[in-house]
């Protein structure tokens, strides 16, 4: 059925931006953010476990690495194609049907692992058909939220996005290792697929502009979102600090289980304390964004050394206690940096290519993670936990130093930030 689009008065030039509380108290912002934070939780719930629980069959963090791999491939192989879906269909719908998608995936090895028939290869599996839907969710995503905010508040959206992801990160891990420790490994993938659902029902309530809904005719093709990236400034030196801090930080999903065991003599679970830790930090790092952080390059180098400085701590960590502090502080640097970045992109495309691009940002941030997972494990494999971290943080290093020298004027309309 053909509907005339809604008329939406354009914003003013230079709107005035809510405080915090007033962006996530929004019509649109609220539910969307609850949502997301209630799957989130539940993605981090199943991650913890399927770490844990491969850990166990296997013993090889090698293995840890496949299953990392499987989870995240379809972003890089699927890049063409989901960036397109979040530019010329309905996002909502669209995402609505990934989280339906998902959802029945990790139902199915709930049951598998109740019925005590689950095994490396069927966990491999799942989180390849997991990682797929993943690969179409994550430009639809990040699509989605400058459609529920104005202009002057996308910085404190995208930051309180980030909030969403890191505090799952805080939560779900440790909520995870309970539920492993207490009622097992079924229960924690159960209530993932039902985390989904969440989501699902904020999605349902949003009232979107129509302005913002993408039609069907009409765009580019990835090739020229790609000439794009690579004629603008600033945007490839944005991408590539999403890629070296994506691949710095991989340490603390893939080498913490090892750790845990080998060289802090604690249980498995304490997998999920390690996690929560980095999450709980990531999740302050965002709040400090919000009140006060200005968008600029040097903000986002000086982070990236940050990052890259605590992971070496965390592979040079003899305790458990170190490494929950070192791993608290990258945290904050993680999301410094990557949310920065975020809203810098956010900022300088434009809606035809926004979903191209955030695929794009999607392969940076998620896709680069099955390469390094495998280069993590190997090194772990080969020349010991402490190696990895090392030479894991070696890229963001030298990342910082190419951002910190390609550094520009900002973009018309972005600086500081203050917040009452």
């Amino acid at each position: 059925m053909n509907q005339a689009p809604t008329e939406v008065p354009p914003e003013p030039e230079h709107a005035e931006a809510s405080t915090t509380l007033g962006v996530l108290l929004q019509r649109n912002f609220a539910p969307y953010f609850i949502g997301n934070l209630l799957s989130s939780c539940g993605t981090w719930i199943q991650n913890i476990a399927q770490v844990v629980l491969v850990f166990r069959l296997t013993g090889s963090t090698f293995h840890v690495a496949v299953v990392t791999f499987a989870q995240f491939i379809g972003v890089v192989v699927l890049a063409p194609w989901t960036g397109a879906v979040a530019d010329r269909f309905d996002r909502r719908r669209m995402l609505i049907l990934t989280q339906v998608w998902s959802a029945g995936v990790v139902a199915s090895l709930g049951l598998v692992t109740y019925l005590d028939i689950v095994n490396p290869t069927v966990l491999i599996v799942a989180a390849l058909t997991v990682g797929v839907a993943k690969a179409f969710s994550v430009p639809l995503q990040q699509s989605l939220v400058p459609s529920l905010v104005t202009r002057a508040d996308l910085q404190s959206a995208v930051a309180l996005n980030s909030v969403t992801f890191n505090l799952s990160r805080a939560v779900g891990p440790m909520v995870g290792a309970v539920l492993i420790a207490t009622v097992g490994f079924t229960w924690a993938f159960s209530i993932n697929a039902l985390s989904y659902l969440g989501l699902v029902g904020a999605l349902l309530v949003l009232e979107i502009p129509e302005r913002e809904r993408s039609m069907t005719e009409g765009r580019p093709k990835l090739r020229d979102t790609i000439r794009l990236v690579r004629r603008e400034g600033q945007m490839m030196p944005l991408l590539l600090t999403v890629a070296v801090v994506a691949v710095a930080v991989d340490p603390v999903n893939n080498l913490t289980p090892a750790f845990s065991v080998e060289v802090y003599g604690r249980a498995d679970t304490f997998t999920g304390i390690l996690t929560g830790s980095f999450g709980v930090g990531a999740a302050f790092g965002a709040v400090l964004i919000v009140a006060r952080a200005r968008v600029s390059l040097r903000n986002i180098a000086m982070a990236m050394t940050v990052v890259g400085a605590t992971i070496i701590g965390f592979g040079a960590s003899t305790s458990g206690a170190v490494g929950i502090a070192v791993l608290f502080l990258a945290g904050m640097a993680f999301i410094v940096s990557v949310s920065l970045a975020t809203t810098m992109v956010h900022m300088q495309v434009t809606e035809e290519h926004r979903g191209r691009v955030m695929a794009l940002w999607g392969v940076a941030f998620l896709g680069v993670r099955p390469i390094a997972s495998l280069v993590d494990g190997l090194i772990a494999t080969w020349l010991g936990l402490r190696y990895a971290a090392f030479l894991m943080a070696l890229p963001v290093l030298a990342g910082a130093i190419y951002v910190a020298r390609r550094e520009k004027s900002l973009p018309v309309g972005v600086g500081s930030t203050t917040r009452a």
